[in-house]
């Protein structure tokens, strides 16, 4: 039975090779696709004033989602 004083370095090691694996973008990206509102939710948000709560923090995360999407998957 190893002690943690020799089982951490391994453990370390294997995590460390884990992390390192090449990753392929176009993989990545295959599960990730751009939110898109349909034209009704525009209009609908473009009639409220103010928005509902939580609403605005809502879309500035999916811009944010977009604009990820759109950097590192094209």
């Amino acid at each position: 039975m190893l002690s943690s004083r020799h089982l951490c370095p391994i453990l370390t090691a294997i995590f460390l090779s884990a992390c390192s694996l090449p990753v392929s973008v176009g993989a990545d990206c295959a599960w990730a696709r751009p939110i898109k509102f349909s034209q009704t939710t525009k209009a609908w948000l473009a009639e409220r004033s103010p928005w509902p709560e939580g609403a605005r923090a809502d879309l500035e995360k999916v811009a944010r989602h977009n604009d990820k999407h759109r950097v590192f998957c094209g």
